[in-house]
């Protein structure tokens, strides 16, 4: 007898005899000796809207990462801007005008023709629509006219200097390129699930519930990608998703959170565990226009009452990392100088006394998706111990983004997964232009005067100087409690090649391949 494992054969390579000996046997025609390579992703949740202007949700970003381009990106490994649609660009001596040229022979997918300069304003001109509704409007503020003098060019005048400009304009969220005439085709809620964009992989059908498949766009203009197809598997329990991996049916797993999935797949000889700090922290959204959370002694009852560092090294089992602020260690405008509080039940129960408020009712609302789900209990429990009564409403990704961006629930837990621009979590979640229907849950208005300042500052040390200012005012008012900083974790075998882990809590599969 041979042990098991000399006869267990990867699908692939199972395909190839098969096809090989049936070519060799004459059974099969030469076009079908080409077995497409795949590459096989798990997602944790399903996926639901892919329009740059209204995504929101690491799963719907991972997938319109292969979509979409931006006139810039970031580099996978160093998150330093490069060209994407844009070849070059200059930025005029006052520092207003920034003029992108384009790369000529891009197109659209589906034959929705070459993208110009028209594409680009529309792009962005829908973003700053109030009829679109998106959440990202705040993050084109600095943009006073955007002119095309010819289909490769597009020249972007701003209202005052703005030394953060080309993160508005990278590869992510708003940055995202659309076709015109596919909105006008397609129309804007069914462009939910049928993208257009010209990135290397083309959207080819959502099976909801199961599956996501794209396929590759040979004519990409840097060049076809390395797989033919590029399949994302809706797993949502990560043990399962784990014995798939180390099984070989699926290549890569993205969004690994479980502390005892990581331990499990760091020590397999079949896969390989990458880790990168994340852009992004998770916070506790403090409604403060609703009572009694308008009162800041209830809000610092609130932080001291809740366990952070004990959920960070009892539930996530040291995998995340502690946070006092909404930027995190990786922006050049992080400050530790600020606020802190430390865990004390005993000062949280005076606060809350103080504020004439023991026994406040409280709705703590989280997505039904792990971590979140289980981590508002250990939350919850905090809170009582203190004195107050929480509720725990848990709601599917549809409801949760509906309840949130209404804006009316009196807490939700929340992140801002972005690129590495302090805008992004700050503006996004803490600006007067982010009121609900934006991601301003906390409806928190403290710091306008500081972000207007960040707005027209015109070099980095002045850039660094506001944000600090900002991170300490946040600190002190307290819309937000920052309850960890994500450390991102992903797991691939060791067939995949070519592989980078970002920050941005994405995934690009343009540069993978796949060697038996």
């Amino acid at each position: 007898m041979f042990p098991n494992h000399d006869f267990q054969l990867s699908r692939r390579r199972f395909g190839a005899i098969l096809v090989a000996g049936m070519l060799g046997a004459g059974l099969v025609s030469p076009a079908f000796a080409a077995d497409p390579v795949v590459l096989t992703t798990r997602i944790g949740s399903d996926i639901g809207n892919l329009d740059p202007a209204r995504i929101f949700q690491i799963e719907n970003q991972t997938v319109a990462t292969q979509i979409y381009n931006g006139l810039v990106k970031y580099d996978e490994a160093t998150n330093e801007i490069v060209p994407d649609l844009a070849k070059s660009w200059e930025v005029s001596e006052d520092g207003t005008t920034y003029t992108f040229h384009l790369n000529d022979g891009v197109t659209f997918h589906k034959g929705y023709g070459p993208m110009t300069s028209d594409d680009v304003k529309f792009s962005f001109e829908r973003v700053l629509d109030p009829e679109t509704g998106s959440n990202y409007k705040g993050q084109f503020a600095a943009i006073d006219t955007i002119e095309t003098p010819d289909p490769m060019t597009v020249v972007i005048t701003l209202k005052a200097p703005n030394s953060g400009f080309l993160h508005k304009v990278a590869a992510f969220n708003q940055g995202w390129i659309v076709s015109r005439k596919a909105l006008a085709d397609i129309g804007k809620d069914q462009y939910l699930t049928n993208p257009i964009g010209t990135g290397p992989f083309v959207f080819e059908k959502w099976t909801p519930g199961r599956e996501v498949r794209l396929v590759a766009n040979k004519d990409y203009f840097e060049g076809a990608p390395k797989v033919d197809e590029l399949l994302f598997r809706l797993i949502k329990d990560e043990t399962a998703a784990a014995v798939a991996l180390e099984n070989g049916e699926i290549d890569i797993f993205f969004g690994l959170q479980e502390p005892a999935v990581i331990s499990r797949l760091q020590a397999s000889d079949k896969v390989t565990v990458l880790d990168r700090d994340a852009n992004h922290t998770i916070n506790l959204v403090l409604n403060t226009t609703n009572k009694p959370l308008d009162d800041l002694k209830v809000r610092q009852a609130i932080i001291h009452a809740l366990n952070r560092k004990g959920l960070i090294e009892g539930f996530f089992k040291g995998t995340k990392s502690e946070a006092a602020s909404v930027l995190t260690p990786s922006f050049q405008e992080f400050t530790d100088d600020v606020a802190t509080y430390a865990y004390d039940p005993e000062k949280a129960k005076a606060l809350l006394e103080e504020a004439g408020a023991t026994g406040a009712e409280i709705e703590l609302v989280a997505p039904a998706f792990n971590p979140y789900d289980k981590v508002v209990v250990a939350l919850a429990a905090d809170l009582e111990a203190v004195g107050f009564k929480p509720k725990i409403t848990v709601l599917e990704r549809g409801a949760y983004l509906q309840a949130r961006n209404k804006g009316e629930v009196d807490t939700v837990i929340t992140g801002v997964v972005g690129a590495p621009d302090p805008d992004s979590p700050i503006l996004s979640m803490l600006s007067r232009s982010a009121f609900p229907p934006g991601l301003n849950t906390a409806h928190y208005e403290g710091i306008e005067d500081l972000i207007q300042a960040a707005g027209t500052a015109t070099s980095t040390e002045e850039r660094k100087k506001v944000y600090a200012e900002m991170q300490k005012k946040v600190a002190e008012d307290l819309p937000v409690v920052p309850l960890f900083t994500d450390h991102l974790f992903i797991a691939h075998t060791n067939k995949v090649k070519g592989f980078t882990q970002n920050s941005l809590f994405t995934m690009s599969a343009y540069p993978v391949s796949i060697e038996e």
